[in-house]
């Protein structure tokens, strides 16, 4: 292990028998007979974290980020390979660890910092800044059961954060009480990760994770995936998580759709067991599916702003059909209105005969972050037609059948609409 080591991971394994029952248990050990499975929670992870550096554990859940940091903490053994470790270890792995809830919020803070590693005359020292921090001066000494979940969080993340160790890890423990301390909390950590302490930090928010880490450990399934600069490896984590989102919309939409269709057809047929309407048809043509493709025709639901992106609405005819128009509307699944698209000009406006497909091209997209409902239909061309009897005129319609994941590159916002500006200065 060299001088500036302070973390070694060598071919590290951990893995867990899982039993169906109970008694599975001592059957195995009276019949000298398996009766449960293996699961690899870590299989062969090979890394070193040098003195200082801030690494961030990224991956989905069950990907095997807590088993590790647990590993690392001293909580939990190994299976094969070897940990060595350099330095004091403190883990914020389980806010509220070791707090009694019949206990006064003074007795606790010396209860959860001792199980921290701190002594009695350090906790004596700090006490004051603790109580300070968590903003409950005048609720300190009242029984921690008779706080609020968010009290409750507050007192514990100022016991958690305020020791000084060599190597801190935190595990998701940022979530404690309202937006102001929130915010608090952040300032904490951010301030922790940058004074020189060696910091591992689990989160499923990346762009905090690129905002913190120098560095990133990728682990999915059990193995490590990549370890390299914080941003690279992220970019190669949300884009994972972006394809698996897209299968997972595609199935959700085919599925969607076979369900409306189903109801409304039970509708049609006097049936009043159904949820909604969301299909309507006003005449001789059918949209016979809703695709979202990507800039280079590939069919996925989850896309980054600022890319191309075609919405692809499919018809079938029972006649030939002059001058029809499109008209698609992007709801978000708080029920605002995000964006809206229609046949404008006589130029738009086509006429369908059999099969085929109309696109509408978003090029580029500029909805921020977030999942979108799309409603789309189709319409007979008119001299001045209001746009209030658009969806009154529609030939067809399919309501909120297609749902859509639009991702932002780098910070998420928490706006509809993503304003492309130009920043200039002029001066001597």
């Amino acid at each position: 292990m060299k001088n500036d080591t302070i973390i070694q991971a060598k071919n590290l394994s951990k893995t867990y028998k899982l039993y169906k029952h109970p008694s599975d248990i001592l059957k195995e050990i009276i019949f000298r007979k398996n009766f449960h499975r293996d699961f690899a929670a870590l299989k062969n992870i090979n890394f070193e974290i040098k003195k200082g550096e801030v690494v961030g554990i990224i991956g989905r859940n069950g990907s095997g980020k807590s088993t590790l940091l647990k590993m690392i903490a001293g909580t939990l053994d190994k299976t094969e390979g070897s940990i060595k470790i350099k330095g004091k270890v403190s883990a914020i792995l389980d806010l509220g660890l070791g707090f009694n809830p019949e206990y006064t919020g003074r007795d606790n803070i010396y209860n959860g910092a001792m199980i921290l590693g701190m002594t009695k005359g350090e906790i004596d020292k700090k006490v004051d800044s603790i109580i300070e921090f968590s903003e409950l001066d005048e609720f300190i000494d009242q029984p921690f059961k008779t706080y609020s979940s968010g009290m409750q969080a507050r007192l514990t993340f100022s016991v958690a954060t305020a020791i000084e160790p060599e190597i801190l890890i935190i595990d998701e423990a940022l979530a404690a009480g309202d937006m102001f301390f929130t915010t608090k909390c952040m300032d904490r950590i951010t301030k922790m990760c940058h004074s020189g302490a060696t910091v591992l930090f689990v989160s499923h928010s990346l762009p905090l994770v690129q905002k913190l880490c120098q560095r990133a450990i990728y682990l999915d399934k059990g193995k490590l995936l990549k370890d390299g600069p914080a941003f690279e490896v992220c970019q190669i984590y949300e884009h994972s998580v972006m394809e698996e989102t897209s299968i997972r919309l595609q199935k959700e939409n085919t599925r969607q759709k076979k369900i409306i269709e189903k109801q409304n057809q039970k509708q049609s047929q006097g049936q009043d067991d159904f949820l909604d309407k969301r299909i309507w048809k006003n005449g001789p043509i059918d949209i016979t599916k809703v695709q979202i493709l990507d800039k280079n025709n590939n069919e996925k639901y989850s896309i980054y702003q600022n890319d191309k992106m075609i919405l692809r609405i499919s018809y079938k005819t029972k006649k030939q059909l002059k001058k029809v128009g499109v008209w698609a509307i992007f709801m978000r699944t708080d029920g605002i209105y995000a964006t809206s698209a229609i046949s404008e000009n006589e130029e738009q406006f086509y006429n369908l005969e059999n099969e085929g497909y109309i696109d509408v091209v978003y090029d580029p997209i500029l909805l921020s972050d977030g999942f979108f409902l799309i409603s789309c239909g189709l319409y007979p061309w008119q001299k001045k037609m209001l746009p209030s009897l658009i969806k009154e005129k529609s030939y067809i319609i399919n309501d909120r059948v297609c749902r859509v994941e639009i991702k932002r590159k780098g910070w998420p916002l928490q706006t509809v609409y993503d304003q492309p500006i130009e920043i200039k200065h002029h001066g001597t």
